[in-house]
């Protein structure tokens, strides 16, 4: 190394006057090498900020950024957490590129830092690391391999246990996920009573067990479920939340895409799906392209099933139905990154799914008028979800079972 060069980078980072980013960046880039300990940490989280815009130009800086983690000493306390963000960001690139090949490998390898780095007592979870690999996998349907990638991650909040209950139930588990999600359950009963989670949340994760609860068959229990969704709702409807919360609406998000999951293609190697059940925002790049892109086509399809339920709606009018539902889910998508105003792009889409429901059949309406009521909720209208919920129930018991 330049000797000159290294006492250059070490006089402009203790100088007086700030650097601009491309000036520290070449320091640290120069000093790593020398001082890893110190640098590498460093070059690596000036180089996630560092902006590209061409996939040639990111991907030379997520290698980069991994050169420089594995610089660092297995027995540098921030070494699990720099590699496993740097190895992240590589994996992410390679994945918006379509490389998946590649991309697993680099996956797998977070994985394996984070287990060595967990053993090292330098994270907090044996599964550290592991959430990129978990996800890729999931997108290819090895919800089998996906759940023992996840193997011992504690499901005790909502976005652990939620993903649990998707994997088994996705890999033919559904008492597994029943009993397990049960469990969440039971501790988000005690939180929402003792103040410390939404009411919200409480509801929508009901809803989610009662989803289940009815594909395995158990509908008595998915109604107590309800019942007791209601009763929530009914608390909300008087009183509001008891404690005031921040945006919670990708709880609402997520739970909304998995319910959508059995009218999706199935995920295989090959032929990509969603990872539903995984908070939108860590969906891999190029299944999260893939599947906002789909609207196009889906909307060309709603338009066909239109023309033809005009002139037979006994036959068309549930495929009608189910494209417009798909379409509902991916315009959820698209509000994942707000903070507000979500009734303005998704209440006219629920209204009309309600609308097309309703010409079905109760059991249809009931499903649509629930749809809205969860997203009214988010939207903190506490007294109209009740009333689509209230009616939505209402129309389940008078169908016969």
């Amino acid at each position: 190394m330049d000797a000159d060069k290294v006492m250059r980078a070490r006089v402009f980072l203790l100088g007086s006057g700030r650097l601009d980013q491309r000036q520290e960046l070449e320091a640290y880039r120069v000093l790593a090498p020398v001082s890893p300990a110190v640098y590498a940490p460093k070059l690596v989280r000036r180089l996630d900020w560092t902006r590209a815009t061409t996939p040639e130009r990111r991907e030379e800086l997520a290698v980069e950024g991994v050169a420089a983690a594995r610089l660092l000493d297995p027995a540098h306390p921030q070494r699990t957490e720099v590699l496993c963000r740097a190895l992240g960001r590589y994996g992410s690139e390679l994945l918006r590129q379509g490389r998946r090949a590649e991309a697993l490998a680099f996956c797998r390898e977070s994985a394996a830092v984070g287990r060595e780095g967990y053993e090292r007592g330098q994270v907090d979870h044996p599964r550290y690391g592991a959430g990129q690999l978990i996800t890729v996998l999931s997108e290819e349907g090895r919800y089998a391999d996906a759940l023992e990638a996840s193997n011992e991650e504690a499901e005790d909040d909502f976005w652990a246990a939620v993903r649990g209950s998707a994997l088994r139930e996705a890999a033919g588990r559904s008492a597994e996920a029943v009993a397990a999600f049960g469990r969440f359950l039971a501790e988000e009963r005690t939180a929402a009573a003792e103040g410390r989670t939404a009411l919200a949340i409480l509801v929508w994760s009901l809803l989610r067990q009662a989803e289940v609860l009815d594909r395995a068959g158990r509908g008595g229990e998915a109604g107590e479920h309800r019942r007791e969704a209601g009763e929530a709702l009914a608390r909300l409807a008087a009183d509001g939340e008891p404690v005031s919360w921040s945006n919670i609406q990708n709880w609402w998000v997520t739970l909304f895409l998995l319910s959508g999951r059995p009218d999706e293609p199935p995920a295989a190697p090959g032929a990509l799906g969603p990872p539903f059940g995984e908070d939108a925002r860590h969906w891999s790049p190029d299944t999260q392209e893939a599947f906002a892109a789909s609207t196009e086509s889906l909307e060309a399809e709603k338009a066909a099933l239109t023309a033809r339920t005009a002139t037979d709606p006994a036959r068309w009018l549930p495929e009608l139905l189910t494209a417009h539902r798909r379409l509902t889910l991916r315009a959820a998508l698209r509000v994942t990154h707000r903070t507000h105003r979500i009734l303005d792009p998704l209440r006219p889409l629920l209204d009309e799914g309600g609308a097309l429901a309703r010409r079905l059949s109760p059991t249809a309406e009931a499903r649509a008028l629930t749809d809205r009521s969860t997203m009214l909720l988010a939207a903190h209208a506490y007294e109209e979800a009740h009333k689509d919920f209230t009616t939505a129930e209402t129309l389940r018991a008078a169908t016969p079972r």
